[in-house]
């Protein structure tokens, strides 16, 4: 297993996509890198539990949870919104070749295949929209019984 090939590139170019998404999206300049961090972040947590062995659906769902909490991190710190961090963040583990694959086998007319990419591709959305859930939903709880105990 070659580390530089599996682990450090994927997380390369992760950084440079979702800045590169980040201006897509009009994100200031000084939180640009800190988003593209998130998003290196998200994708070095996704290909460490994916070189482990762990379920696809288990991989996303982890990673899309990591980001999350690194963005409601770095929101609080810097005083911005949580979409800021978020959105740049979970760019690596957007399905779109999924999507691709799934749209490519329905034209063809292979339905057998086609059932088998769209079931993946929405299960991998909802593991990437049930990570970020799950930790907004934990903060969103934390908060309500700190303000209760002050």
């Amino acid at each position: 297993m070659d580390i530089m090939k599996d682990m450090a590139l994927p997380c390369i170019y992760s950084l440079i996509a979702s800045i590169a998404f980040g201006v897509q999206f009009n994100i200031r300049f000084r939180h640009m890198l800190a988003a593209g961090i998130g998003a290196m972040l998200t994708q070095l947590i996704f290909t460490g539990f994916e070189i482990s062995g762990m379920g696809q659906m288990i991989c996303y769902f982890f990673s899309a949870a990591a980001v999350s909490v690194y963005a409601e991190l770095m929101a609080r710190r810097v005083h911005v919104p949580v979409n800021m961090y978020l959105v740049v963040g979970i760019i690596p583990l957007v399905p779109g070749g999924y999507m691709y694959n799934t749209m490519i086998t329905l034209v063809s007319g292979d339905v057998e295949s086609f059932s088998h990419q769209f079931a993946a591709s929405v299960g991998i959305a909802g593991s990437i929209a049930m990570g970020i859930f799950a930790v907004s939903a934990i903060v969103r709880l934390l908060r309500i019984i700190t303000r209760q105990s002050i």
